[in-house]
């Protein structure tokens, strides 16, 4: 990764995350398909570390309302933890704001939901981005490309390093996997190090 890559950094967004996130479900509740879905948004500390991102909230966060609960975000934990990152430190959030099983995200979805993630993280202000998983990586880095070819790689995101990775709900299902992310953690690890 060159050093001038990232150095072209956004203007700072001149709304908060709670403005980007209170005109999404003023805009999603007129819909139909949303009137009666439970949302659940980002959390974390504007100017993070790190954001993580993830495709969409599922049924372990309804409980509590918070992203990334359940099996899939202890696994998330653990991924942050042995990078010496806690959950505290991270803003949190997916692409698609409404619990989901995955399948039954539509490309009418993803055009709702992508512009106020763009917001959303200009608000948010972080030093680098997580993308585990295809939907947002896709998503972010406007691209059709399977997650197995970004993957490994830091890739400009608006002038902030995104590091695409598998998500933490696919190395439950396949653990081999886990190997390629510690690899792309790594990667951040030594990034967030650097001055």
């Amino acid at each position: 990764m060159q050093d001038s890559l990232f150095t072209g950094q956004t203007p700072e967004s001149r709304e908060t995350v709670e403005q980007v996130n209170e005109e999404l479900l003023q805009r999603a509740k007129r819909l139909p398909e949303f009137k009666e879905r439970i949302f659940i948004f980002g959390e974390g500390p504007a100017g993070a570390k790190a954001a993580v991102v993830g495709e969409s909230p599922g049924p372990p966060d309804i409980e509590s309302g918070r992203p990334f609960m359940g099996p899939a975000g202890q696994m998330l934990e653990r991924i942050l933890g042995s990078i010496g990152l806690a959950r505290a430190e991270c803003y949190l959030t997916n692409v698609i704001k409404v619990i989901s099983q995955g399948d039954e995200i539509t490309p009418e979805w993803l055009s709702l939901f992508t512009p106020y993630l763009h917001r959303e993280l200009a608000a948010a202000r972080p030093r680098v981005v997580i993308a585990f998983g295809n939907t947002p990586t896709r998503a972010l880095l406007r691209t059709k490309k399977p997650i197995s070819q970004l993957r490994g790689e830091f890739h400009d995101y608006d002038g902030t390093p995104l590091m695409p990775t598998f998500n933490p709900a696919y190395l439950l299902r396949d653990p081999t996997k886990k190997r390629e992310v510690w690899e792309d953690m790594k990667k951040v690890r030594a990034l967030l190090a650097a001055p």
